[in-house]
């Protein structure tokens, strides 16, 4: 991994919306690609939408109703305890 793309090893904290419930926050395109792509790959989980960061600037992904709370915050402990303890990012195809 180049040193410049490391940020995308940043911790990621799951948080609710009263109206669109769970939903993470990422750093920018890199980082939303390669962690929608790790919940997808990893841990079966997709999005329900995202932001539209071309307007917002914004990268977010929200998981509305389609999964338990508990599943999504699973897998984003997991993804933070491997990149944490690894220091390298997800193999992802």
């Amino acid at each position: 991994m180049l040193n410049k793309f490391r940020y995308i090893l940043s911790p990621i904290a799951l948080q609710v919306d009263e109206n669109w419930g769970a939903y993470i926050q990422l750093i920018d395109y890199e980082h939303r690609d390669y962690i929608e792509d790790v919940l997808c790959e990893y841990f079966d989980i997709e999005y329900a939408f995202r932001s539209n960061e071309d307007n917002t600037g914004d990268y977010v992904l929200y998981f509305e109703d389609k999964y338990k709370f508990k599943t999504i915050e699973q897998a984003i402990t997991q993804i933070n305890e491997y990149h944490k303890i690894n220091k390298r990012e997800y193999k992802v195809i």
